[in-house]
């Protein structure tokens, strides 16, 4: 076995020119795989954590007007809900947890100097900023019930207002005139996918946001207890609200409920159709790599045919050229894997330092990329040596003798 390896490698030093050109065409298709999946992983990961909101359980609830009158009462009646009112939510057996929220989408956020921002309030609690997915910035933190009973004046604000007013963490910002000071600042959201504007928000305790206007909630956020879909909790929501504030249940413009875990599961989908799209193109690179390889493993054959003649006719058997043959190809595969594994490594970290857009995320190589590019260049490489291999084996020693006679 060792004089085989030392003799292929003898013979692939003669031809250094091809060998090179054959390890390249691996290398090639070794970085065009890795590379495209790797880019593809990263806007998968960053898109689908934009979507993350949307893939959980929370529900939201927005009251909306009445189209059809019920027992008396007319349509297009505004369905106004109080606090008290959506916490008695918290006693039905369906309902894990809520949280309350108002909205100002009219109220003055200045800074300290007076200048106007463009940003809006809300009244929250804790759990809102939690079930929202929003991310703080270090040093930040979140509304305590201690901010809630206390009617705190402290304000956590989107990293959008906070970079155009140039806040910082124990700032202050005026609303209606009033100074917050900032106790968190989120942090700047990956991928395409915003909701409500939130990088623009000021979030301060519900209680203090009482304190300034008289209003109802805008919109309710509902946590269901374990084993309770979104079909069964979209209609406990429902038969409760109706019988609570008097509107036909089969009214469905009477409260807003929606359903995003179809478009959460549509979007995801794609988002992995467009990996396995890039992966694809990749292995067909691959492909074309391995092509290369077969020819010129065919040429190699068809240059040695001499060579091949006279170790048939002095005892050698067609396996062990069987094996030379793969033995060449699968060195030049090996080698060509080898280089392209550390190189794709190289330009993903580079793109890591470089920087990509946000809608793109970071490039990750993850271990069932190198897998399937180990698993398609092994299956093309054996294909691609094995062939010629197997014409080199089934010469007939008298007529390769003759080949260039």
């Amino acid at each position: 076995m060792s004089a085989m390896l030392q003799q292929t490698l003898q013979t692939l030093m003669a031809h250094r020119l091809r060998s090179l050109l054959a390890v390249i065409a691996i290398v090639w298709g070794i970085v065009s795989v890795l590379v495209l999946v790797a880019l593809g992983e990263g806007f998968y990961q960053v898109n689908t954590k934009s979507f993350a909101v949307l893939m959980s359980d929370t529900q939201s609830v927005y009251p909306e007007m009445t189209s059809k009158p019920w027992q008396g009462l007319p349509a297009r009646r505004m369905v106004t809900i109080t606090e008290a009112e959506m916490r008695q939510l918290e006693h039905q057996p369906a309902i894990k947890g809520l949280a309350v929220v108002y909205e100002n989408w009219e109220a003055t956020v200045t800074d300290t100097q007076g200048r106007s921002l463009p940003g809006y309030v809300r009244g929250v609690d804790g759990r809102f900023v939690t079930w929202r997915k929003f991310k703080l910035t270090k040093g930040s933190r979140n509304i305590t019930p201690s901010d809630i009973k206390n009617h705190n004046r402290v304000v956590v604000v989107g990293w959008q207002l906070a970079n155009i007013a140039g806040l910082s963490l124990g700032g202050q910002v005026k609303v209606n005139a009033v100074p917050f000071t900032v106790i968190g600042i989120t942090e700047q959201s990956e991928g395409g996918f915003r909701m409500d504007n939130d990088e623009q928000q000021v979030m301060m305790p519900s209680p203090t946001f009482t304190d300034l206007w008289q209003k109802n909630p805008s919109m309710l956020l509902v946590d269901p207890a374990e084993g309770i879909s979104g079909v069964v909790l979209r209609k406990s929501l429902i038969s409760f609200f109706a019988k609570q504030q008097h509107f036909d249940p089969t009214d469905s413009r009477a409260m807003y409920l929606p359903d995003f875990s179809q478009s959460a599961k549509f979007f995801t989908a794609l988002f992995r159709g467009i990996q396995l799209f890039l992966g694809i193109s990749g292995a067909m690179t691959l492909a074309v790599g391995a092509l290369g390889v077969a020819n010129i493993m065919f040429l190699s054959v068809t240059e040695r045919t001499r060579e091949i003649g006279i170790r048939l006719a002095i005892g050698a058997t067609p396996t062990s050229i069987l094996l030379q043959f793969i033995t060449e190809g699968g060195l030049l595969v090996i080698a060509g894997t080898g280089i392209g594994l550390m190189l794709s490594c190289a330009i993903v970290t580079l793109m890591a330092v470089i920087g990509m857009p946000d809608w793109l995320g970071i490039p990750q190589i993850t271990f069932d990329a190198v897998m399937m590019a180990l698993s398609v260049t092994g299956v093309l490489a054996l294909m691609a040596a094995y062939f010629p291999a197997k014409r080199a084996s089934r010469l007939t020693p008298v007529i390769a003798l003759n080949a260039r006679a």
